[in-house]
Order: structure tokens, then sequence, then C-alpha cells
């Protein structure tokens, strides 16, 4: 395919990245999979995984899952607690470290070359490819693909994914067991509580040794998350358990015009900022971005096959974060206007809870349910349009 070093370089090994190089690679084309890390390696993040994410792959997971959640407890800063079971799973607990090297031994498994503990400097796009170059490497390609994170220190040397739009997230991961919690807390069971001004909430997500604990928070809230993440530990009586690692990290949101591609390079997953704005999950589209790539490239269509990549993702991905950030604004709206009765509706609304759970196991799209609220949604959008304290 190529007189390249490689076919194709992608940099970044998390979810997206080795996606790509998996299916890139198991048809045949030659793919270089960098990482500035060596694997397995710690990743801040909840590490629940919606079970249309597993749908996607085409190798089972069951060897990270550490827990399967169908129990959703609901809370409004500690009160108007309520629970909703989705009779069956809607979502995996996952360690992101075993869950993302697992994803990249299958990227390696296709016939993916891994090079570890490479940090990239310099980019130079050439009239036939890409040449790129750090201490002591250098390789060429027809195509770059950047999957290096929300900070995307390649997009910026490329010029792409600017103006994208962020939020600010921290996590610690506790020994504790669901039943340390109070009050007493099932097994498979997530918390959200929620009820922060405009927007944001703090999370548990249980894991086989900790529980993941966290909150994410418009950036404008960052200086604020440590003190929340502590008071949300004293509410759940956890305070005396001992914090293994605590993190924090960015979440970037693409809201439709940023610009993800060019001829020969494109964003994928968090660089592309393809996480939605209601629950601020992106694993999901960092693996369906990561599958779009690789089809355009594999096409052979036309000589822009990364910008075809982008209209795909402005197809199949796009449509789904503009009705997730419209829900997440009506739902915040609603809370920061009636919260007690708001809460009271949405713990016996057995319609919006089917309909979250239908999203998260990829039975319907935020896209379908969001068209449910006929009128509703124009008015909404244009509230949404107007609103200046909603980030």
């Amino acid at each position: 395919m190529s007189k390249h070093d490689f076919d194709v370089i992608i940099v970044g090994a998390g979810p997206a990245g080795s996606t790509a190089a998996h299916d890139l690679a198991i048809s045949g084309v030659k793919v270089l999979l960098l990482d500035k890390e060596a694997f397995p390696r710690y990743k801040a993040c909840g590490g629940g995984i919606p079970i249309r994410t597993e749908k996607m792959l085409p190798f089972p997971i069951t060897s990270v899952i550490e827990d399967s959640v169908h129990l959703l407890r609901v809370s409004a800063l500690g009160q108007y607690s309520f629970t909703q079971d989705s009779g069956k799973p809607f979502a995996h607990m996952v360690m992101r470290s075993h869950f993302d090297n697992l994803l990249l031994e299958q990227a390696q498994i296709a016939g993916a070359n891994f090079r570890p503990q490479t940090t990239i400097r310099k980019v130079e796009t050439t009239n036939s490819g890409i040449l790129i170059s750090g201490e002591n490497f250098e390789a060429s390609s027809d195509f770059l693909i950047c999957a290096d994170g929300a900070h995307s220190p390649i997009g910026k040397m490329v010029g792409l994914g600017t103006n994208l739009i962020e939020c600010a997230a921290w996590e610690v991961e506790i020994l504790a067991q669901c039943q340390d919690i109070q009050p007493h807390t099932p097994s498979s069971t997530a918390l959200i509580d929620i009820g922060f001004q405009p927007w944001g909430y703090t999370w548990m997500f249980p894991k086989n040794e900790v529980l993941s604990v966290g909150i994410v928070t418009p950036r404008s809230q960052a200086s604020t998350m440590k003190a929340r993440t502590v008071t949300y530990l004293e509410h759940l009586g956890l305070t005396e358990n001992q914090i293994k690692i605590a993190k924090g990290h960015k979440i970037r949101f693409r809201r439709g015009t940023e610009r993800i591609a060019s001829k020969r390079i494109a964003l994928i997953g968090d660089a592309a900022g393809l996480a939605d704005e209601f629950t601020q999950e992106g694993i999901s589209y960092a693996v369906h971005s990561g599958k779009l790539v690789a089809q355009s490239i594999l096409s052979l269509e036309n000589t822009h096959l990364l910008k075809k990549y982008e209209h795909a993702v402005n197809t199949y991905i796009q449509p789904e974060l503009n009705a997730a950030r419209l829900i997440g604004f009506m739902f915040y709206r609603m809370l920061d206007r009636f919260q007690k009765p708001w809460m009271f509706t949405t713990g016996h609304s057995s319609i919006l809870w089917k309909s979250f759970f239908d999203i998260q196991r990829g039975n319907s799209t935020y896209d379908k349910e969001l068209k449910k609220a006929g009128p509703l949604v124009p008015a909404f959008r244009w509230f949404l349009n107007r609103s200046t304290t909603y980030e």
C-alpha cells in the first residue's frame, strides 16, 4: 500500500487508538501504534463501560470485567435518593489499565506493531505522506491518526481539534467495597449524586478491590473538586478508608464544527472531543471513532479518506453528542428550578429510565429518545442557545 515505513501511524494506545489499529491491521494494513507510556498503565477514569461498547468489539472483554451493574442509585446533594433497577446489566465496571491493555493486545494479535514510551516531538506533512520524529526515533507513513487523549499534543501541533469545550474531573481509587458504604449498598450498584450548578455530579463505581469515586464539573469549578469529593466520601461513610490513587483529568467536547481531520491526519476519541455532555462518557465514542477512521482508510474510494472520516463522525456520532447535550441541559435546568419535585418525578418515571438503559445497552440512541419529546425539543434548544450560565 505504501512506500513509507508504515501505511498508518497511530499515536495513543487507548481504546480509540487500539481499536483503529486492530481493525486496520487485521485487514492487512501495516500499522505502527505508539504511546508515551509503557503498558499496562493507570488511567484516571470511572471505568464504566456501557454495554453498547462491548457490542462494538469483535472479541470478548470478560477477562477484565470486575463488576456488571444493573442498579443505579441517584441522589441530589445527598437528598431525595432513589434506586432504579434495570433488570440486567447496563454497564460493565473495569480498571482502565486492564481494559486498555486487552485492546492493545488484540491490536498486536491482529498484526499491529507497538512502540511504547515514545514521545513525538515533530510532525511534518510532505507531498506523499507524514514524517514524525522524537528522541532517537523517526518514521514515515501515508496517514497519521492522533488518539493521544484530551490534551492531544499532536492535535495542537497540526492545528486540529482547536476550540473544543473542556470540563474537569477528579477521581480517587479507594480501598473499600459496596458493603462499606452508608446507607447499605448492594453489589452491582453504581451511585450518582447530582445537584451542582449549572451541572455536574459525583459518582461511585464498584470494582474488585477498590471503589472508583470521582466528580465531574465545568472547567470553571475545577478548584472545588477535591473538597466536593471529600464531602461525598463523608456522605458515603468512607473517610477512614485508604485512598490508593487520586488523580485529575480533563474531558473535551466537540459540538459539531471543529475540524478533526485533514487530508492525511485525523483525531479520534478524546483527542477529537468525542464524549457526551449528559454523562461525560467517552469510551463508547472512542471505540466507534476508531472503527470509523479504519473504515474510511480501508475504503480507498478517493484521495480524501480522512475527510471522509470526519463526515462519518458528523453523520454517526455528532448527532448523538448534540442530542446528549440538549438532554443534559433539559435535565439540569429542571433540576435547578424544581429540585425536589423533579427528583420525585424522575425517580418514579419508568419510561425515562427505560430510555436511559436502552441507550447504554445500544438498543436505542440519545437522538432517537430526544425526538420523543416532540415540541419540547425546539423550545429547549432555543433556551440552550441563549443560555449564558450552562457551560
